[in-house]
Protein backbone atom coordinates (compact mmCIF):
# COMPACT_ATOMS: atom_id res chain seq x y z
CA UNK A 1 0.00 0.00 0.00
CA UNK A 2 1.57 3.13 -1.08
CA UNK A 3 1.91 6.16 2.03
CA UNK A 4 0.26 9.36 1.62
CA UNK A 5 2.83 12.58 1.74
CA UNK A 6 2.48 14.44 4.96
CA UNK A 7 1.16 17.11 2.65
CA UNK A 8 -1.26 15.07 1.05
CA UNK A 9 -3.14 14.11 4.75
CA UNK A 10 -2.72 17.27 6.01
CA UNK A 11 -5.10 18.63 2.62
CA UNK A 12 -7.56 15.71 3.37
CA UNK A 13 -7.43 17.25 7.16
CA UNK A 14 -8.05 20.20 5.52
CA UNK A 15 -10.81 19.42 3.15
CA UNK A 16 -12.31 16.63 5.90
CA UNK A 17 -12.77 19.40 8.97
CA UNK A 18 -12.17 22.66 7.80
CA UNK A 19 -12.82 23.96 11.02
CA UNK A 20 -9.53 23.31 12.31
CA UNK A 21 -8.49 26.46 11.56
CA UNK A 22 -11.19 28.10 13.51
CA UNK A 23 -10.38 26.16 16.34
CA UNK A 24 -6.90 27.76 16.23
CA UNK A 25 -7.99 31.07 16.57
CA UNK A 26 -10.15 30.07 19.60
CA UNK A 27 -6.44 28.96 21.43
CA UNK A 28 -4.51 31.56 20.18
CA UNK A 29 -7.73 33.86 21.19
CA UNK A 30 -7.33 31.47 25.20
CA UNK A 31 -3.21 32.42 24.93
CA UNK A 32 -3.40 36.23 24.60
CA UNK A 33 -6.33 36.42 27.69
CA UNK A 34 -4.04 34.22 29.49
CA UNK A 35 -0.76 36.09 28.94
CA UNK A 36 -2.99 39.41 29.51
CA UNK A 37 -4.23 38.58 32.83
CA UNK A 38 -0.31 37.41 33.48
CA UNK A 39 0.25 40.81 33.21
CA UNK A 40 -2.66 42.16 35.30
CA UNK A 41 -4.93 43.48 32.20
CA UNK A 42 -8.29 42.35 32.70
CA UNK A 43 -10.54 41.81 29.62
CA UNK A 44 -11.60 45.40 28.90
CA UNK A 45 -8.56 46.81 29.33
CA UNK A 46 -8.44 47.31 33.07
CA UNK A 47 -5.57 46.83 34.77
CA UNK A 48 -5.40 44.81 38.07
CA UNK A 49 -3.28 47.55 40.45
CA UNK A 50 -6.84 49.58 40.11
CA UNK A 51 -8.37 46.76 42.55
CA UNK A 52 -4.56 45.52 44.36
CA UNK A 53 -5.28 44.99 47.86
CA UNK A 54 -3.72 47.99 50.34
CA UNK A 55 -0.86 47.18 52.58
CA UNK A 56 -1.55 47.20 56.26
CA UNK A 57 0.33 49.26 58.20
CA UNK A 58 2.72 52.08 58.05
CA UNK A 59 2.61 51.50 54.11
CA UNK A 60 -0.94 51.91 53.52
CA UNK A 61 -0.76 55.87 53.57
CA UNK A 62 2.13 55.45 50.84
CA UNK A 63 0.18 52.83 48.66
CA UNK A 64 -3.08 55.22 48.87
CA UNK A 65 -1.38 58.30 47.47
CA UNK A 66 0.23 55.62 44.75
CA UNK A 67 -3.39 54.36 43.64
CA UNK A 68 -5.07 57.76 44.07
CA UNK A 69 -2.07 59.16 41.12
CA UNK A 70 -2.50 56.03 39.06
CA UNK A 71 -6.21 56.55 39.53
CA UNK A 72 -5.89 60.40 38.20
CA UNK A 73 -3.28 59.37 35.75
CA UNK A 74 -6.57 56.99 34.28
CA UNK A 75 -8.85 59.33 34.30
CA UNK A 76 -6.54 61.61 32.26
CA UNK A 77 -6.49 59.46 29.67
CA UNK A 78 -8.54 59.70 26.57
CA UNK A 79 -12.28 57.91 27.11
CA UNK A 80 -12.69 56.99 23.08
CA UNK A 81 -9.16 54.65 23.56
CA UNK A 82 -10.31 53.05 26.69
CA UNK A 83 -13.56 52.52 25.12
CA UNK A 84 -11.94 50.68 21.83
CA UNK A 85 -10.21 48.42 24.05
CA UNK A 86 -12.80 47.32 26.59
CA UNK A 87 -14.63 46.63 22.46
CA UNK A 88 -11.56 45.11 21.56
CA UNK A 89 -11.22 43.35 24.73
CA UNK A 90 -15.26 41.95 24.51
CA UNK A 91 -14.12 40.42 20.48
CA UNK A 92 -11.46 38.41 21.91
CA UNK A 93 -12.85 36.99 24.84
CA UNK A 94 -16.08 36.37 22.87
CA UNK A 95 -13.51 34.37 20.03
CA UNK A 96 -12.34 32.69 23.15
CA UNK A 97 -15.86 31.69 24.70
CA UNK A 98 -18.40 31.50 21.89
CA UNK A 99 -15.95 29.76 18.81
CA UNK A 100 -15.54 26.09 20.32
CA UNK A 101 -19.54 26.06 20.52
CA UNK A 102 -19.72 27.21 17.34
CA UNK A 103 -17.33 24.82 15.99
CA UNK A 104 -20.35 21.70 14.78
CA UNK A 105 -21.79 24.41 12.97
CA UNK A 106 -18.55 25.46 10.82
CA UNK A 107 -18.03 21.96 9.66
CA UNK A 108 -21.79 21.43 8.92
CA UNK A 109 -21.67 24.69 7.10
CA UNK A 110 -18.19 24.33 5.22
CA UNK A 111 -19.34 20.83 4.20
CA UNK A 112 -22.19 22.13 2.53
CA UNK A 113 -19.95 23.92 0.04
CA UNK A 114 -17.55 22.44 -2.16
CA UNK A 115 -14.02 21.50 -1.20
CA UNK A 116 -12.31 24.01 -2.62
CA UNK A 117 -14.62 27.29 -0.90
CA UNK A 118 -14.41 25.11 2.05
CA UNK A 119 -12.46 27.76 4.28
CA UNK A 120 -14.32 30.22 2.43
CA UNK A 121 -17.40 29.15 3.80
CA UNK A 122 -16.38 29.01 7.08
CA UNK A 123 -14.59 32.37 7.32
CA UNK A 124 -17.74 34.14 5.99
CA UNK A 125 -19.83 32.09 8.57
CA UNK A 126 -17.10 33.05 11.32
CA UNK A 127 -16.98 36.50 10.14
CA UNK A 128 -20.83 37.05 10.57
CA UNK A 129 -21.23 34.96 13.58
CA UNK A 130 -18.53 37.68 15.59
CA UNK A 131 -20.39 40.12 14.31
CA UNK A 132 -23.66 39.62 15.82
CA UNK A 133 -20.93 38.94 19.41
CA UNK A 134 -19.55 42.37 18.71
CA UNK A 135 -22.45 44.04 18.15
CA UNK A 136 -23.82 42.29 21.68
CA UNK A 137 -20.74 43.15 23.11
CA UNK A 138 -21.24 47.08 21.70
CA UNK A 139 -24.15 47.99 23.76
CA UNK A 140 -23.63 45.75 26.82
CA UNK A 141 -19.90 47.33 27.15
CA UNK A 142 -20.92 50.46 26.89
CA UNK A 143 -24.27 50.22 29.00
CA UNK A 144 -22.39 49.46 31.62
CA UNK A 145 -19.55 52.06 31.36
CA UNK A 146 -22.12 54.41 30.82
CA UNK A 147 -24.16 53.08 34.21
CA UNK A 148 -20.97 53.59 36.22
CA UNK A 149 -20.78 49.55 37.20
CA UNK A 150 -17.33 48.59 38.77
CA UNK A 151 -15.41 46.28 37.37
CA UNK A 152 -14.53 43.53 39.68
CA UNK A 153 -16.90 44.47 42.37
CA UNK A 154 -18.58 41.58 44.06
CA UNK A 155 -22.00 42.69 44.32
CA UNK A 156 -22.29 43.35 40.12
CA UNK A 157 -20.70 40.04 39.43
CA UNK A 158 -22.93 38.16 42.12
CA UNK A 159 -26.09 39.64 40.32
CA UNK A 160 -24.94 39.04 36.69
CA UNK A 161 -24.42 35.42 37.66
CA UNK A 162 -27.67 35.16 39.23
CA UNK A 163 -29.55 37.01 36.45
CA UNK A 164 -27.68 34.41 33.57
CA UNK A 165 -28.59 31.79 36.61
CA UNK A 166 -32.26 32.57 36.44
CA UNK A 167 -32.36 32.84 32.52
CA UNK A 168 -31.10 29.20 32.07
CA UNK A 169 -34.45 27.99 33.86
CA UNK A 170 -37.27 29.94 31.38
CA UNK A 171 -38.57 28.10 28.18
CA UNK A 172 -36.97 30.77 26.11
CA UNK A 173 -33.28 29.52 27.06
CA UNK A 174 -34.30 26.03 25.68
CA UNK A 175 -36.03 27.77 23.00
CA UNK A 176 -33.25 29.36 21.54
CA UNK A 177 -31.05 26.09 22.46
CA UNK A 178 -33.00 24.00 19.74
CA UNK A 179 -32.35 27.09 17.18
CA UNK A 180 -29.00 26.82 17.67
CA UNK A 181 -28.68 22.98 16.36
CA UNK A 182 -30.89 23.99 13.14
CA UNK A 183 -29.01 23.60 9.97
CA UNK A 184 -30.40 25.25 6.95
CA UNK A 185 -29.38 23.88 3.50
CA UNK A 186 -26.83 26.11 1.60
CA UNK A 187 -26.59 26.79 -2.02
CA UNK A 188 -22.92 24.62 -2.95
CA UNK A 189 -21.09 27.61 -4.92
CA UNK A 190 -21.15 31.35 -6.20
CA UNK A 191 -21.96 34.38 -4.35
CA UNK A 192 -25.45 32.99 -3.47
CA UNK A 193 -22.91 30.11 -1.40
CA UNK A 194 -21.09 33.26 -0.10
CA UNK A 195 -24.26 35.05 0.94
CA UNK A 196 -26.02 32.15 2.17
CA UNK A 197 -22.65 31.46 4.95
CA UNK A 198 -23.47 35.25 5.56
CA UNK A 199 -26.93 34.70 6.30
CA UNK A 200 -26.64 31.07 8.44
CA UNK A 201 -23.93 33.17 10.11
CA UNK A 202 -26.02 35.55 11.23
CA UNK A 203 -28.91 33.89 12.04
CA UNK A 204 -27.07 31.61 14.22
CA UNK A 205 -25.23 33.91 15.66
CA UNK A 206 -28.92 35.52 16.75
CA UNK A 207 -29.81 31.98 18.31
CA UNK A 208 -26.32 32.11 20.36
CA UNK A 209 -26.54 35.32 21.76
CA UNK A 210 -30.50 34.89 22.47
CA UNK A 211 -29.23 31.36 24.34
CA UNK A 212 -26.50 32.84 25.61
CA UNK A 213 -26.54 36.49 26.51
CA UNK A 214 -26.87 35.89 30.20
CA UNK A 215 -23.76 33.42 30.28
CA UNK A 216 -21.89 35.97 28.72
CA UNK A 217 -23.28 38.98 31.19
CA UNK A 218 -21.12 38.49 33.95
CA UNK A 219 -18.06 39.28 32.35
CA UNK A 220 -18.90 42.93 31.75
CA UNK A 221 -18.27 43.71 35.19
CA UNK A 222 -15.47 40.26 35.99
CA UNK A 223 -13.00 42.91 35.43
CA UNK A 224 -9.49 41.70 36.13
CA UNK A 225 -9.92 38.04 37.77
CA UNK A 226 -12.41 36.81 35.07
CA UNK A 227 -10.30 34.01 33.64
CA UNK A 228 -11.52 31.51 35.83
CA UNK A 229 -14.94 32.41 35.41
CA UNK A 230 -14.28 32.26 31.71
CA UNK A 231 -13.22 29.21 31.69
CA UNK A 232 -16.66 27.94 33.67
CA UNK A 233 -18.64 29.68 31.37
CA UNK A 234 -17.47 28.26 28.38
CA UNK A 235 -17.87 24.99 29.53
CA UNK A 236 -21.77 25.82 30.21
CA UNK A 237 -22.49 27.31 27.05
CA UNK A 238 -20.38 24.83 25.05
CA UNK A 239 -21.69 21.56 26.97
CA UNK A 240 -25.62 23.45 25.98
CA UNK A 241 -24.82 24.57 22.44
CA UNK A 242 -22.61 21.12 21.63
CA UNK A 243 -24.54 18.44 23.04
CA UNK A 244 -27.84 16.94 21.74
CA UNK A 245 -29.57 16.87 25.26
CA UNK A 246 -27.67 20.14 25.85
CA UNK A 247 -31.30 21.53 26.98
CA UNK A 248 -31.72 19.15 29.51
CA UNK A 249 -28.40 20.61 31.21
CA UNK A 250 -30.40 23.96 32.14
CA UNK A 251 -30.88 23.19 36.04
CA UNK A 252 -27.32 21.77 36.38
CA UNK A 253 -25.79 25.16 34.63
CA UNK A 254 -28.32 27.50 37.15
CA UNK A 255 -26.79 25.61 40.31
CA UNK A 256 -23.22 26.06 38.84
CA UNK A 257 -24.00 29.62 38.29
CA UNK A 258 -25.39 30.29 41.71
CA UNK A 259 -22.33 28.86 43.35
CA UNK A 260 -20.31 30.99 41.19
CA UNK A 261 -22.45 33.78 42.25
CA UNK A 262 -22.57 33.00 46.32
CA UNK A 263 -18.75 32.70 45.54
CA UNK A 264 -18.47 36.01 44.28
CA UNK A 265 -20.51 37.72 46.81
CA UNK A 266 -18.16 36.51 49.79
CA UNK A 267 -15.27 37.80 47.87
Amino acid sequence: MTAVPAAGRLTRVRWHHPEWTVALVAVVAWVVLAELHRQGWGPFGSHAAASAIVPAGHEAMHHAGHQAGAAGTAAAAAPGSSWLAAQGGWLLMAAAMMLPPALPSVHRVAMYSKWRRRQRAGVAFVAAYLAVWGLFGLLAVSVARWAGVPAGAGWPLAAALVVAAAWELTPSKRRWLRACHRSPALPPDGWKADLGCVAVGLRYGGACVGACWALMLPMVVAGHAGLALMAVLAVVAAAEEVLVKGTQLTRTAALVLLVAAALAAIG
